[in-house]
């Protein structure tokens, strides 16, 4: 009787590492079909809801690039850091302070009507993001402190700054009690690229992060330190600082993160509200690994994400699915990933039992 074992490679699986994500993919929609037939919807009429109905008009294919723009710009970041081997778990929070400090030019300069305020309102994105990125940096520096878990838990600091400003003193006074800051105006606004869709500036921009990053990655010393750092003694061999990379890792993915967020209040949002903390710094993750920890290969991931978000919707209105099914296939999605990845660097061999 013959059993299946595990045995390493000699060398990662080139073919795998393009093979594990459509596997993943590809298990991820079989999970889904089963899921509807066992719910009682049409698998058929779900799986066309889900994954074909959105490309099926303009609107629908800007939605998902409006939707994927923020997880390509976030991943991007992610992928620099997860790469130098830093667990930059606080995509969500440096997202959301990034929001927070950009929208405090309008809070406070509401009449505000300069060619300069929608950069301002930028810069100040980046720089709140990558400053939120700095204090686990620090802490894991100076104190040692975990980065999983300090960058974890300053999410739900943003979170409660979020809602007290935004229920509190930035509420806008002629909202009806509605939470949220006032809508922002023209100047503020980023320009919209696709007549009578949200694909504005913002989208089209974040777009651009990855191949940026690919291209600082393979061709700087930076991106030469990162790809080192993974082994330690490497690094130490080429004399580089270990705290030096921490650093910068998270200054460049908070950066990203938080410029993502203010692109995101500044478009398709147009105002500061309690509900921009949703899931999307920790669906970046996914993307980032999805994409295999390459730039690149972060533009397809957040597509696919991007339209789990947007069928997901469209099957909540159209047949009554509930919205929680896009946090599903995005667990399933992670899991099979996973469970594919160790296929690069082990192979399946029968021996005998």
């Amino acid at each position: 009787m013959l059993r299946l074992r595990l045995q390493a490679r000699a060398r990662p699986s080139t073919r795998m590492q393009f093979a594990a994500p459509l596997l993943a993919v590809g298990g991820t929609a079989l999970v889904a079909f089963a899921v509807l037939a066992a719910s009682g919807h049409p698998p058929l009429g779900g799986f066309y809801a889900l994954f074909l109905a959105p490309f099926g008009s303009a609107s629908g294919w800007s939605d998902v690039l409006v939707k994927a723009a923020p997880l390509a710009l976030i991943g991007a970041g992610l992928v620099v850091a997860y790469r130098a081997r830093v667990w930059n778990i606080g995509a969500q929070g440096q997202y959301v302070i990034g929001a927070v400090l950009g929208s405090s030019l309008i809070v406070y300069h509401p009449d505000a009507t300069s060619a300069w305020l929608l950069p301002a309102m930028v810069l100040l994105g980046a720089v709140g993001g990558a400053a939120y990125g700095a204090i686990p940096a620090l802490l894991n520096t100076r104190f040692n402190a975990n980065e999983i878990l300090t960058s974890l838990m300053l999410d739900y600091v943003a979170l409660y700054l979020l809602r007290y400003l935004t229920f509190g003193p930035w509420r806008d006074p002629h909202s009806y009690g509605f939470p949220g800051s006032i809508s922002f105006p023209d100047a503020a606004s980023l320009p919209i690229i696709w007549p009578q869709t949200q694909f504005d500036l913002g989208a089209l921009c974040a777009f651009f992060a990855a191949p940026l990053v690919w291209l600082l990655l393979r061709g700087s010393l930076f991106g030469f330190q990162v790809r080192v750092s993974a082994s330690a003694p490497a690094a130490r061999y080429a004399g580089f600082s270990r705290g030096r990379t921490v650093w910068q890792a998270f200054l460049l993915s908070g950066a990203c993160a938080g410029l993502a967020g203010i692109l995101q209040v500044a478009g398709p949002i147009d105002q500061l509200r309690p509900n921009i903390y949703s899931d999307i710094g920790f669906a970046a993750i996914i993307v980032a690994y999805l994409g295999q920890l390459n730039p690149l290969g972060v533009l397809p991931a957040a597509l696919l994400v991007g339209l789990f978000y947007v069928g997901a919707d469209n099957a909540q209105i159209t047949m009554g699915l509930p919205v929680a099914l896009t946090q599903l296939l995005q667990g399933v999605l992670l899991f099979t990933l996973l469970a594919a990845n160790v296929l690069v660097r082990y192979r399946l061999r029968r021996v005998p039992a």
